[in-house]
């Protein structure tokens, strides 16, 4: 019997043991209380074996000390594993740590009582019996009362945790909780007999191997059942399950929606069988494949997955078909392909796919000729500044709409950048008097007394099918900058010049900032004389004293600055120079000379013109007559109402106001009546124009004779000859300039020629 008893409690510890060690390698803390547990667990079966089998009274009494220690610790651990098994205990910590205390100071107890005997002895020991005496002391009576208590807490604490919990994990606490009523029953009969065969000891072992199983271990069928159901259900992909007949036994809600199904399944099984005809029953495991739905009168995409289940004998089950819903992934991707693609405003291709399409249908159709043409819109910004960035993009949406009317199977429209668009088309398809046309009835629309539309267009023949698009694009650019700053020009075309000129213009754009810092613009200074012949004051104009090239002319760099922008800083630059050099000459009592300076049609839109003149006089305290501002008339034009309030501002200050080029536009007449200007200055080429034809002769005269009239001083500019120079005195002129008199000077060159009043001209 002994014999039978030590190979049951031998088999016991390494269940014991087996559990330790398969905890031990699962994570969490549930994990390590139960590994510490089991650990414990098998400590106190080893002490049992050998308090079971030993005959000595020493061994057996340290052994059963061990062993009444032990039940302390078991009870600490087993308290710890309820607290993170049920969640109970979780904020009650002095329970716990009292339990801790306790432990310790019983365990001091019952080690000491090997040589004390104060708590328990054995009378005799048997194979069979064993006689254990416990004496009178108040701590063998905490002992049982403080290790009955506990299992009474704990006991109680399952019973909570099965009425609370759902009945899927119930199992658990109810095994666990009659597992531990059954080992403290037998505990308490084991005390009221002297027999070696502990049956609490087998009760709390097979206790501790349940505790490991449903805490570990133990997953309810049932429970994965319904998850399995209701995750199938609720899931937002469809199954559809048919067993090895070709019956369907399976399918979720969201298959039904997607077949339109209530609980006839008949349509399934045709389709599967009718599948199966197809693939000639040729069915491997996880085949993969795409279908097309439409449920709720909407197209779906789905990708389909065959599966196929056997059991441990590779017999077949069943078969099964998940439905993955990608509409929306598909949809997306077409979103993310079309964004790659295309312009978010205008709907027009982007310019890195420009340039690779163009690419390739240019290659591949290389026996057809092809033209890029490049579309910019003259002082767009200035929309957006005036108008605001609505009416900005609505521009840029209509400029789009404009240029895909042209497209066709073998052209391409994209926007490339800001307001630029770029077309490539086949030459011979190719119609300048349709888009010019078409062009100037487009820009119609947009044309108000505040802003003129001007869609300025570069065309480049396609020659060389290597070179980058990036570079085409560029050369067709090039050709449309050089008609940007011309009304009457809406195309213009590629030629190698071009290219030379851009090259030169972007070095001038380079060094502009430099050079102005380093104060190598200069002013230049050009006589206004009257018909006595006697300098009255000048214009001022600008020369570059290039540090390398030398002194270059206005011609060289005005246009290039004008048509980047940056006119208006050398503008600023010349009103500075020309007040200061006034100033000087007040200090020097030469106030009768006056200095005339220009005003570009930038200036109106980047340059708070009244302020910054004002500003200018003022610092310098100078007579506001003395700085006569040129405005030719294009730049009155540009935006007439509010340039002409700028301008009334400006002379109710103090300031001359003098028309520039009078005759060089398109409306000089209607002009003079609503503009109410001190100095009427008469373009040089309207003078070439008329000099030798009478009846222009008498049309000069009669605009010198109005301009008069409406009081206004007239200047006649670019005279050369004595001839013109008499004409023009016969005809009522009063003041001159031009080459006849001097060329433009250097401000030294001037003062040093005319440091007089009296100084002649002639």
């Amino acid at each position: 019997m002994k014999i039978i008893y030590g190979i049951i409690i031998i088999l016991l510890i390494i269940l014991l043991g087996a559990c330790a060690l398969k905890a031990k390698n699962k994570k969490g803390n549930l994990a390590r209380i139960v590994f510490l547990y089991e650990t414990g667990a098998v400590l106190f079966g080893i002490t049992f074996m050998i308090f079971t089998f030993s005959n000595n009274i020493k061994v057996v009494t340290f052994c059963r000390g061990l062993m009444f220690a032990g039940y302390d610790w078991l009870l600490i651990l087993l308290m710890y594993y309820t607290q993170y098994y049920t969640g109970l205990f979780d904020e009650v910590r002095i329970i716990k740590e009292a339990m801790v205390i306790y432990g310790m100071f019983d365990t001091v107890l019952l080690f000491s009582n090997i040589w004390t005997g104060q708590l328990f002895s054995f009378e005799f020991i048997t194979d069979a019996e064993l006689h254990l005496r416990f004496t009178d002391s108040i701590f063998v009576k905490i002992h049982f009362i403080y290790n009955f208590a506990v299992v009474l807490l704990l006991l109680v604490s399952y019973i909570f945790m099965i009425m609370k919990s759902s009945k899927f994990y119930r199992i658990r606490y109810e095994v666990i909780f009659a597992s531990l009523f059954i080992a403290a029953v037998s505990d308490i009969i084991f005390f009221k007999s002297n027999s070696v065969y502990d049956i609490s000891v087998v009760a709390f072992g097979l206790m501790s191997v349940l505790i490991y199983y449903f805490t570990l271990s133990y997953v309810p069928e049932e429970l994965i059942e319904n998850t399995l159901s209701l995750v199938i259900k609720d899931m937002n992909s469809g199954i559809i399950c048919f067993d090895n007949r070709g019956k369907c036994i399976h399918c979720n809600d969201y298959i039904k929606k997607v077949f339109s199904l209530c609980d006839e399944y008949s349509e399934l099984e045709t389709g599967y069988h009718r599948w199966l005809e197809e693939i000639a029953d040729k069915r491997e495991n996880n085949i993969k494949y795409s279908a097309v739905k439409v449920v709720d009168g909407e197209s779906k995409n789905y990708d389909v997955i065959y599966k196929r289940i056997f059991d441990d004998k590779n017999n077949f089950i069943c078969d099964y078909f998940i439905f993955n819903d990608k509409t929306e992934d598909i949809k997306s991707i077409e979103i993310e392909k079309y964004k790659a693609s295309h312009d978010s405003l205008t709907g027009l291709y982007n310019k890195e796919y420009f340039y690779r399409h163009v690419h390739e249908i240019v290659n591949k159709n290389s026996g057809i000729q092809y033209c890029i043409l490049c579309s910019n819109i003259k002082d767009f910004k200035f929309i957006n500044e005036l108008f605001g960035l609505k009416k900005g993009d609505e521009v840029l949406v209509k400029v789009g709409e404009f240029f895909n009317k042209y497209l066709e199977d073998d052209s391409i429209c994209a926007r490339i950048e800001n307001d630029r668009f770029a077309l490539c088309m086949p030459k011979e398809k190719f119609n300048e008097k349709a888009i010019i046309s078409r062009l100037n009835e487009f820009q119609k629309q947009f044309d108000n007394n505040a802003f003129r539309m001007h869609v300025f267009i570069g065309v480049y023949d396609i020659e060389n099918l290597d070179d980058p698009v990036s570079i085409m694009c560029d050369k067709a650019n090039i050709a449309g900058d050089t008609i940007k700053n011309d009304y009457h020009s809406s195309i213009a075309y590629y030629n190698n010049a071009m290219l030379e000129n851009s090259i030169e213009e972007r070095r001038i754009i380079g060094e502009f900032e430099r050079a102005l810092n380093n104060e190598e613009f200069v002013m230049y200074l050009q006589p206004q004389v009257d018909f006595k012949g006697i300098a009255r004051g000048a214009e001022a104009l600008v020369r570059w004293r290039h540090p390398v090239k030398g002194l270059l002319s206005p011609a060289v760099f005005v246009d290039v600055l004008e048509k980047a922008g940056l006119i208006y800083k050398i503008d600023k630059y010349m009103w500075e120079k020309a007040a200061a050099k006034l100033k000087e000459w007040k200090e020097l009592g030469k106030e009768q000379y006056h200095i005339s300076v220009n005003i570009s049609t930038k200036d109106f839109y980047l340059v708070d013109v009244y302020e910054t003149f004002v500003d200018i006089v003022e610092r310098n305290g100078i007579n506001p007559e003395k700085l006569k501002l040129e405005i030719t008339e294009t730049t009155i034009m540009d935006n007439f109402e509010r340039n002409i309030k700028i301008i009334k501002r400006l002379q109710d200050y103090g300031f001359k106001i003098e028309i520039d080029d009078f005759g060089s536009g398109y409306s000089s007449l209607n002009m003079l009546k609503d503009i109410s200007a001190d100095i009427l200055k008469i373009d040089m080429g309207f003078l070439n124009a008329t000099e030798n034809e009478l009846k222009g002769q008498d049309i000069l005269e009669s605009i010198i004779f109005l301009a008069q009239k409406l009081g206004m001083e007239v200047i006649t500019e670019g005279v050369e000859t004595s001839q013109q120079l008499t004409m023009l005195i016969q005809m009522g002129c009063r003041m001159f300039q031009g080459y006849y008199f001097s060329r433009p000077i250097p401000e030294e060159e001037f003062e040093k020629k005319y440091n007089t009043v009296t100084s002649k001209m002639i």
